[in-house]
């Protein structure tokens, strides 16, 4: 077990930096008024961070940038669930933004 002198700031995932050759995904306003589950994310101590969402079946990413005291809420491509986890490790990894 490992003893912490005070515990880590953060407990969630960070996602690695982009790599120089990651793909651009395409990113649009959401819908309003839409609602969607939060299955996974990254820790928010950075001023961009991730969901993976699903709703209806379908699962995407969800992109929020903090800027002083606005947030930006962005939304990837919907994909079923096999292809969204496949994108989600990818962005994780800095293969795509």
């Amino acid at each position: 077990m490992i003893k912490w002198d005070c515990p880590p700031r953060c407990l969630s995932t960070h996602a690695a930096p982009a790599r120089s050759h990651c793909e651009t995904l395409t990113w649009t306003a959401p819908p309003e008024r839409a609602q969607a589950r939060v299955i996974r994310w990254t820790c928010d101590c950075e001023t961009v961070f991730f969901e993976l969402c699903q709703a209806d079946g379908l699962r995407f990413i969800r992109r929020t940038k903090r800027t002083g005291r606005k947030l930006l809420v962005e939304e990837s491509d919907h994909w079923p669930p096999g292809e969204a986890d496949a994108m989600w490790t990818a962005l994780l990894f800095g293969l795509v933004r």
